[in-house]
């Protein structure tokens, strides 16, 4: 009867021991030190942090963010003669987020709305990049934040004004679960009970 009630206790705090509770962790990236202003003179911004969380499994990650971009404003020029072609048009510039090997946001735009801004307010999912989020399952990573051009090509297009953003949130939102703090208690008890039961089975033999 002792035998089966311990095992009894085995399998329920081994269960207990495996539950795991979601968990959304927002870090707010302006609080950091992320700018609210960024163009072609300041690229990017970059900053390490720490999520004061462990996860088990990350299910998705965001980065929740608003503000403007505007547009750049381009000129084509005959590539032969240097003669500026047709009149200046404005072209979408934009604003990213990186965490990593292919886990990058970008958000697109302005053209459409020059010369105002157009507005960002939006919350985009991070692809895993084939990593499953392993490297952020101790809450520790790095994020880059920047403005960013399309690329040319030796057609002969040039900017005559560049595009800029602005930001007035980014906030970057991890979803995943972590182990219950009370789940880790209730089986730290039934194993210390477990051993205090089989040191007295000894001691009565």
């Amino acid at each position: 009867m002792r035998n089966n009630f311990v095992a009894i206790l085995i399998i329920l705090f081994s269960g207990l021991g495996g539950m795991a509770g979601a968990e959304t962790v927002q870090l707010d990236l302006l609080s950091l030190g992320c700018p609210t202003e960024l163009n072609i003179d300041t690229p990017y911004w970059q900053t390490n942090f720490d999520l004061g969380v462990t996860f088990t499994e990350i299910s998705h990650v965001y980065i929740d963010w608003s503000g403007g971009i505007t547009a750049g404003l381009v000129q084509d020029y005959h590539p032969g003669t240097g003669e500026p072609v047709g009149q200046p048009y404005p072209i979408d510039t934009g604003v990213y987020a990186d965490l990593g090997w292919l886990q990058r946001v970008t958000v697109w735009g302005g053209e459409t709305d020059y010369p105002s801004p157009k507005s960002l307010n939006s919350l985009d999912e991070f692809p895993t990049g084939g990593t499953s989020w392993s490297g952020l399952l101790d809450g520790k990573g790095g994020i880059i934040v920047g403005y960013t051009e399309p690329g040319f090509d030796f057609s002969g297009t040039w900017y005559v004004t560049h595009g800029s953003a602005t930001l007035d949130k980014a906030i970057l939102v991890v979803e995943g679960t972590v182990p219950e703090p009370a789940s880790i208690l209730l089986m730290t008890i039934g194993l210390a009970f477990i051993r205090h039961k089989r040191g007295t089975n000894n001691l009565a033999r």
